[in-house]
């Protein structure tokens, strides 16, 4: 299968094991191609003469240059142009032997006067009759001549001249076919094109300078001066680019990664990712913790139970120093010091039923009244008055020192009594109403309760206020049945809280929950903040599970140990946000292993896609003793919204045929715990 490249990663993508096996199985098919190419020698490109610059040359065999330069230097054999102006000039071998025909005639005639006479008495020279020229030498026959004329081996035609002419006339290698020394401290930035090689320390300009090995060079000249180098170090298998620009320019050396190079940058970042020593030497001011103590912190469920213990000591000092009216006989031990303070109403068909109770007040005046307990501050003396209501007569006791209570004694008339005991009320309810039941904390009921949680903070009342969200409410609230506080102090000052039902039956499971959010009327809302009943789950395995090879398999997590909300899905090994949220993923396997070659991946995978590795282990495992069962685990935090959902795959490939997996020998080994720790998905995504 083709090289398939990655064009859309993100700058926080995590390179995870398939990217590096592809990239490798990109690089190896390469040079597997490469050299297969390298190795095919009939001419895989399909290159023409055209293109190197023979196209004129025939397919026909070539004399040697040095042949052709010794025949083309050969003045006896050829003719030089003044030679072929003579012969050009000269008659033809018919025309002179007409001529010659003629001039026989004509001298018999003329020669028969001086038949006799043999010493040319009219000094005809060769001049004379059109042969000045010729030499009085041995000349060669018309049979030799035209033999020579005709000899084509010996001569070249036109169409030999124009290839001859057009062929490339630079060497690129020796006379021997094979590469060129370079002598020493030659520049190789300077060599013309061609094939040489030469030690790395004796020339100039090298890749690596005093390299003692050999290298071999490739140069391949263009126009304006430049040039294409490639240099190859023949004992390491190296090879540098390098290029010549315009006008001579060097641009310098790259060296060319190969397998080898990749796979060490590939083994020192696997090294670098393994390190947990904090190899970058991050300070915590880098990670924005710069004002962090380095103390224990406090975990979730730890500061859940301290924020629980004080809101539960805050209510206990509330009712044990609030002086508000107390439920009706809402006591059984008037004598008790520890009674908090607060005004007590106790009817006759109570005290009757409760003799001992009654015993403890005003003999005859013990039915029916108002108990009033005081606030004492160090509880050094602890007063309580007993208000008739049959006789209207105000009676007082105290206990000083944590001492049992001193008998009861009329305070004053009735009429004075009832008086102050009237006044001693209207002040208590005011107390009461200023601090608690007045306007600041009121019940919204019917049209004045606002059910739209869309609806924005600057309508609604100032002070503390109460409503009921009920009837499936969908607005926006977290559920739709719950109880709504308001602190409204004003429009720049608000915020809500969001109290659950509380129901914990049946499907309602996960209604047990505090929300906040607040209102700035320049912003409006901002987000539901959940500050209590954070989710948690606690999920094993059963049994073996194996795994694909060379496959990503869904493991299957299908026993609930935990599960706060129910929001695990054992059917399909999913968990599922019940509110927006940042939860802690702890995955744990032991896996079935042998000896032999492995890769163990762990992910988690968020809607169905990647979204962190947890785990790698990869390796030769030969130790049966002790390296047959190996462990898988990790933690990773993961913003989800309500109805995300995570699942955790296992990437598995290994040698031979023995089948890995999930073992069973300890089913506490195989777990997923997930725990809720922030109520809020920043950014919402």
């Amino acid at each position: 299968m083709a090289y398939e490249e990655k064009t859309d990663w993100l700058p926080d993508d995590p390179i995870n094991e398939d990217d590096v096996n592809r990239w490798e199985k990109g690089i190896k098919d390469a040079h597997t191609d490469l050299a297969a190419h390298k190795n095919d020698m009939n001419n895989p490109h399909n290159t023409t003469k055209a293109q190197v610059g023979l196209g004129n040359v025939e397919n026909v065999q070539q004399a040697a240059k040095k042949d052709f330069d010794k025949h083309e230097q050969d003045q006896v054999r050829h003719i030089t142009s003044a030679e072929r102006g003579e012969w050009n000039a000269k008659e033809t071998p018919v025309g002179a032997q007409v001529k010659a025909a003629q001039a026989e005639a004509n001298a018999k005639a003329y020669t028969d006067s001086f038949a006799a006479r043999r010493d040319n008495p009219n000094q005809v020279t060769k001049a004379q009759i059109g042969l000045g020229n010729v030499e009085n030498v041995k000349q060669a026959s018309q049979t030799d001549f035209d033999a020579h004329v005709s000899n084509t081996k010996s001569h070249i035609s036109d169409n030999e001249r124009n290839k001859w002419n057009a062929a490339q006339l630079i060497k690129l290698t020796g006379d021997d076919g094979k590469r060129t020394l370079i002598p020493e401290s030659t520049d190789i930035l300077t060599l013309p094109t061609g094939f040489y090689y030469g030690v790395g320390k004796s020339v100039v300009n090298n890749p690596v300078e005093g390299d003692v090995s050999w290298y071999n060079y490739d140069i391949i000249e263009g126009v304006a001066g430049r040039k294409t180098i490639v240099a190859y170090q023949s004992w390491g298998i190296t090879m540098w680019i390098g290029m010549v620009h315009t006008n001579g320019e060097f641009r310098g050396w790259k060296q060319i990664a190969t397998t080898d190079i990749v796979d060490k940058v590939q083994s020192g970042l696997e090294i670098h990712n393994n390190d947990k020593t904090n190899p970058h030497s991050v300070t915590k001011q880098q990670v924005g913790l710069g004002n962090v103590e380095n103390v224990k912190q406090e975990t979730p469920d730890g500061a859940q139970k301290k924020a629980d213990a004080a809101l539960n000591q805050s209510r206990n000092y509330t009712n044990s120093t609030a002086f508000i009216t107390r439920p009706l006989n809402s006591i059984t031990d008037a004598n008790d010091l520890s009674l908090p303070p607060g005004t007590y109403r106790l009817d006759t068909n109570y005290m009757v039923a409760n003799p001992v109770l009654q015993n403890q007040f005003p003999s005859n005046d013990n039915r029916t009244g108002l108990l009033i307990i005081y606030p004492s501050a160090n509880k050094w003396a602890t007063r309580q008055d007993w208000f008739s209501i049959s006789t209207k007569t105000l009676y007082t006791r105290v206990a000083v020192n944590s001492t049992d209570y001193s008998d009861w004694y009329v305070l004053e008339t009735s009429e004075g009594s009832q008086s102050k005991a009237d006044k001693a009320l209207a002040d208590a309810k005011n107390y009461v109403d200023t601090n608690y039941t007045n306007q600041n904390l009121t019940i919204l009921t019917g049209s004045n309760a606002i059910q739209d949680a869309r609806t924005g903070g600057n309508e609604y009342p100032r002070g503390l206020t109460l409503m009921d969200v009920g009837q499936g409410n969908t607005t926006g609230y977290p559920f739709g049945y719950g109880i709504v506080k308001n602190e409204k102090y004003h429009d720049y000052r608000f915020t809500q809280y969001f109290y659950g039902t509380g129901n914990e039956s049946d499907s309602y499971i996960h209604s047990t929950g505090t929300w906040i959010r607040h209102w700035w009327t320049g912003s409006g809302w901002t987000a539901w903040h959940k500050i209590s009943g954070f989710a948690h789950a606690n999920i094993g395995t059963t049994g073996i599970q194996y795994l694909d090879k060379a496959a990503h398999t869904k493991i299957q997590f299908n026993r609930k140990i935990k599960d706060s909300h129910n929001a695990f899905d054992t059917k399909n090994s999913r968990f599922v946000a019940p509110n927006d949220g940042m939860f802690l993923v702890g995955v744990g396997l032991y896996m079935i292993n042998t000896p032999a070659y492995i890769n163990f991946h762990l992910k988690l995978y968020l809607n169905g896609s990647l979204y962190k590795p947890v785990d790698h282990k990869r390796g030769d495992f030969v130790d049966k003793q002790n390296e047959m069962y190996l462990g898988l685990n990790g933690y990773v935090t993961v913003p989800m919204n309500k109805g995300d959902y995570i699942e955790i795959y296992c990437y598995c490939n290994y040698g031979g045929s023995d089948r890995r997996g999930v073992s069973d020998y300890n089913e506490a080994y195989n777990f997923i715990n997930i725990q809720e720790i922030g109520g809020l998905n920043y950014p919402t995504v």
